[in-house]
């Protein structure tokens, strides 16, 4: 799914949140997007998950404005995981990953096979097979944000928004989880606080204070002079182990 944001400016009670952001996200792109806290991410996400209607400019999914979407199409072919995801408390783990189907079900079109194929493949995809029978309650943060991730995947989407999803999971999940996203052949779109992860992207867009103040190819948007003045902090590239480029990080002089 291609989407683009035009000119969007959005405001609560007059307080500015996006200020004049356009951006083009390509079929198949895995698009990252950073900034210090307050910078506009999440607010942007749930912009381009059509949640939240811009106060000036446009949104488009494959050219056509989101807001005019049906609901039921915008919830098949975008998925969106925020940071602050609930659901009940009575659910089992695999009952909450069924959510994600929910889109395709409607009294001419029952449960059927595909639906549990995709419920399954979902939970693969997270390592939480195991826990299908689990209660939500039960879960830890990192377990629920998993389940999370998983019924956006059995929304089965073109176009997947997270919002900083690796908060709460540890290192391997960290892991894991960007080298599933990094493999999806659809459509990403992922706000990260880890500059490091980010660098696994495609494109990088950098916000500050709700303006867009960079786009581009990671090694081109991970300079030290913009890390110093957007974040305030000094930075110094070097390899890893396995070659790839990585940052360091200490206080800005």
């Amino acid at each position: 799914m291609r989407i683009e944001v035009q000119r969007m400016s959005t405001r609560v009670h007059r307080t500015p949140l996006l200020e004049d952001i356009s951006v083009c996200v390509e079929p198949g792109e895995l698009v990252g997007f950073i900034g210090p806290n307050g910078s506009g991410k999440s607010t942007l996400m749930r912009c381009l998950a059509g949640l939240r209607r811009p106060t000036t400019g446009r949104v488009l999914a494959e050219n056509e404005e989101l807001g005019r979407m049906p609901a039921r199409l915008r919830a098949r072919r975008i998925a969106f995981v925020e940071q602050q995801a609930e659901t009940t408390d009575r659910l089992t783990v695999r009952e909450a990953v069924n959510l994600g189907r929910t889109p395709y079900l409607s009294p001419l079109r029952g449960w059927g096979s595909e639906d549990e194929d995709a419920v399954d493949d979902a939970l693969r995809a997270v390592e939480m097979t195991a826990f299908a029978e689990r209660l939500w309650h039960t879960l830890s943060g990192g377990e629920r944000q998993r389940v999370h991730i998983a019924r956006a995947l059995a929304q089965t989407p073109d176009l997947l928004l997270l919002d900083e999803p690796t908060n709460h999971l540890d290192i391997r999940h960290q892991l894991s989880l960007m080298a599933l996203v990094q493999a999806l052949p659809i459509t990403r779109v992922i706000a990260l606080h880890d500059l490091n992860q980010a660098a696994a992207c495609d494109r990088i867009g950098v916000l500050s204070r709700g303006r867009l103040v960079a786009m581009g190819r990671p090694h081109e948007v991970l300079n030290e002079a913009l890390l110093a003045d957007v974040f305030g902090v000094a930075a110094v590239r070097h390899a890893a182990p396995d070659g790839s480029p990585r940052l360091h990080f200490s206080h800005a002089l």
